[in-house]
């Protein structure tokens, strides 16, 4: 039985499971402290009441099998994550960081609520890699082909799934031969909901690039890091610049079959406050 959940009203993950175990038991009368145990993988009837009244906290592990027997969603499941390691996180920094992510997944459920599908492809790396091979050529309907020609390798019924995804949001086609080929118009989304919704697709990269720096050789990767001074007015300047680098790459080179296709990252982000306002009597006192 699917419930869906009011979880995007909650800051803390055990008035939450107070909230969800009662609107169950109202939809459900079969579920219990007992039977979520057994839904989960939980050995002991009460790990839920414990959690509920702040004698347990979750683990990593934990976390996954709570989402499952609360029957949360996928992206459900990832907004209960977040709030659970914003709850226990001893650290102000990194709470800081869940809270935003948070408030972010709150403003991205609107957009699942509007274009589902659209949500859905910017949460998984694979989709665009898939859509960008189309792009370039015609390709055969082969998902368990597919799958294996990504870097990291995804299973044939991710493919499948995906490849079916691209088709309802009108980004691909399956032609009379069989063969996967682009469209030229897609699902049209006004400017404000794609920005939005990059951002996962943008995080799903950067958790990529950190795993190629292990999986993969510099015959296929390259890493350049610099902390460099810049005064406020020049970030528009050389963020105008890495577009221009970003744009000529794909003119040059997006339009060859033979070709691999590689994620190209460019980040540029503020690690101090502007240091303007410290006058030279306080540097000697830092």
């Amino acid at each position: 039985m699917n419930t869906p959940s009011n979880i995007y009203n909650f800051g803390d993950y055990r008035e939450f499971l107070k909230d969800r175990y009662k609107q169950l038991k109202e939809t459900d009368p079969v579920f219990s402290f007992r039977n979520f145990s057994k839904q989960a993988g939980f050995g002991s009837p009460n790990y839920l009441k414990l959690v509920m009244d702040g004698k347990r906290n979750l683990s990593a592990d934990a976390i996954g099998k709570f989402a499952k027997g609360l029957r949360l969603d996928s992206h459900e499941s990832e907004f209960f994550k977040y709030m659970v390691e914003c709850n226990q996180c001893d650290s102000t920094a990194k709470q800081k960081v869940y809270e935003a992510k948070l408030m972010y997944l709150r403003e991205l459920f609107k957009v699942k609520s509007l274009i589902p599908e659209l949500y859905d492809y910017y949460h998984e790396w694979y989709h665009s890699a898939i859509r960008e091979t189309v792009k370039k050529g015609k390709v055969k309907n082969d998902p368990a082909a597919i799958a294996k020609s990504l870097v990291p390798n995804i299973n044939e019924e991710e493919a499948k799934k995906s490849i079916e995804l691209l088709t309802a949001l009108k980004f691909v086609e399956v032609n009379a031969e069989g063969l996967l080929e682009a469209r030229e118009s897609g699902c049209a989304v006004d400017a404000e909901t794609s920005a939005l919704s990059q951002k996962i697709h943008y995080e799903q990269m950067a958790e990529l690039a950190a795993q190629s720096l292990y999986t993969q050789g510099p015959e296929t990767q390259d890493f350049e890091s610099v902390t460099v001074s810049l005064p406020i007015e020049k970030v528009a300047e050389l963020k105008s610049k890495i577009q221009a680098l970003i744009q000529a790459a794909v003119k040059e080179h997006s339009n060859n079959p033979d070709h691999a296709m590689f994620q190209l990252n460019v980040q540029l982000f503020a690690i101090t406050q502007p240091m303007g306002g410290v006058k030279k009597g306080d540097e000697k006192a830092a």
